[in-house]
């Protein structure tokens, strides 16, 4: 079973989990049923694949609270005329009310919409990795671009099903590092002539698994410019996340790619070392991202010698297509 960030959702969903998060050890009674076969549930920070054998501690315990959560309630009254089969489900709040979550069939995509009301650019959808490895594009949240402006809740929903951020927080200048450089577009460039896509990409191997995000940002230089400054990193020493614990940007050294490239790990306490491997490219066309969660189980190889090998790929093939 495939785990995006289990260990900050544990975090942050503390009536699912029961504290501080530890693996293999199931912190809430599994239900009497199972969960279906074909079954992938899915929230705004990750994807469980659910039904592939047996469960893996608390995270095959997530998976049955959540399913259980939009299973109907023992007792309860028959509902006057049920949805069609071919309906797919609507989001559904989880067990801990902090996060929405859906359970769809594999190989279906969550039923979110595009919220994007400017105009889309194919070669910016075939400019994001659609493979890497073992890891290919997610059924359940396939790459796409969203052409601002758009709501920015709806788009930072969207969005966030296909990019990863971290459960820390510090003055608004960490945003970017913190959450994504595709967040902090939605915040200040919210205009027509921008664009997002964003994929997520994971790997079906139980002996090496993987789960990564990429964006990829178009848009005006100066925007460009600001998404790449570093400046700002040194403020970011003293991140906070309640239960999450503290941390800090910890900038370390990858080979470079464009005209400007850095990567940095977002660095944890208590059980989690680091939440996040991240590498940012700048061109004179776009600002790439390429952001590794931490995930159980882990992938064979180091997440920091992962990362500049994803974004070298992700870099060639977003010159191939916007070069």
């Amino acid at each position: 079973m495939k785990i995006t960030r289990l260990a900050a959702l544990c975090l942050l969903a503390a009536t699912a989990c029961g504290g501080t998060p530890d693996a293999g050890t199931s912190a809430i009674p599994t239900p009497a049923h199972s969960t279906p076969a074909d079954a992938v549930i899915v929230d705004k920070d990750q994807v469980l694949t659910c039904g592939e054998g047996e469960g893996e501690g608390s995270a095959q315990a997530l998976c049955d609270a959540v399913a259980a959560a939009a299973s109907p309630v023992p007792g309860s009254p028959e509902p006057g005329s049920p949805a069609p089969a071919e309906e797919r489900p609507a989001p559904i709040p989880s067990v801990s009310q902090t996060f929405l979550s859906w359970v769809v069939k594999k190989g279906e995509a969550i039923p979110v919409p595009n919220p994007g009301t400017g105009g889309a650019n194919p070669r910016l959808l075939s400019a994001l990795l659609t493979d890497f490895g073992s890891a290919h594009e997610s059924d359940a949240a396939p790459g796409a671009v969203v052409g601002l402006p758009a709501p920015v809740d709806d788009a930072s929903l969207f969005i966030g099903l296909r990019m990863m951020g971290s459960p820390l927080e510090g003055p608004s200048s960490c945003e970017k590092w913190t959450s994504g450089t595709w967040n902090t577009v939605l915040r200040d460039f919210d205009q027509r002539g921008v664009r997002i896509a964003a994929t997520q990409l994971e790997s079906r191997r139980r002996t090496d698994p993987l789960v990564f995000g990429e964006s990829v940002v178009t848009g005006p230089a100066a925007m460009l410019e600001h998404l790449a400054d570093t400046s700002g990193v040194k403020s970011c020493r003293k991140l906070t996340g309640g239960r999450a614990g503290t941390g800090a940007v910890e900038p370390f050294p990858v080979p470079p790619l464009g005209t400007r490239s850095f990567a940095f790990r977002i660095t944890g306490s208590r059980k989690v070392a680091v939440w996040q491997w991240v590498e940012v490219v700048q061109t004179p066309r776009y600002v790439l991202e390429v952001r590794i969660p931490n995930q159980f189980p882990e992938p064979r190889t180091d997440p920091a010698v992962l990362l500049p090998r994803i974004a070298a790929a992700a870099y060639a093939r977003a010159e191939a297509a916007l070069g």
